[in-house]
């Protein structure tokens, strides 16, 4: 699928749950994590590998990431994130 539509974060888990999507030209958080980008594709479990693989052999510059993480992942995706220990 391809949109070129830009999308914020909390638009594109509302309508691509549990999906991974691939945007270009994104908007990152410091750690790393999509703000926004321009979509260019939403897969599954099965078809991210694939289609990942082919945006680097056409030398695009994406990021990619799941809409739902999974239980245990163990990844904080929050702004001002901060941890302290006493």
């Amino acid at each position: 699928m391809k949109d070129d539509r830009v999308y914020s974060w909390d638009e594109l888990v509302k309508k691509f749950p549990d999906k991974w999507v691939v945007v270009e030209d994104a908007d990152l958080t410091d750690a790393g994590f999509i703000k926004s980008g321009k979509l260019i594709g939403a897969c599954d479990d099965t078809e991210i590998d694939e289609f990942v693989i082919s945006c680097y052999k056409d030398n695009k510059n994406i990021s990619y990431e799941r809409t739902t993480e999974e239980s245990g992942v163990g990844i904080v995706n929050v702004e001002d994130f901060k941890y302290a220990v006493k």
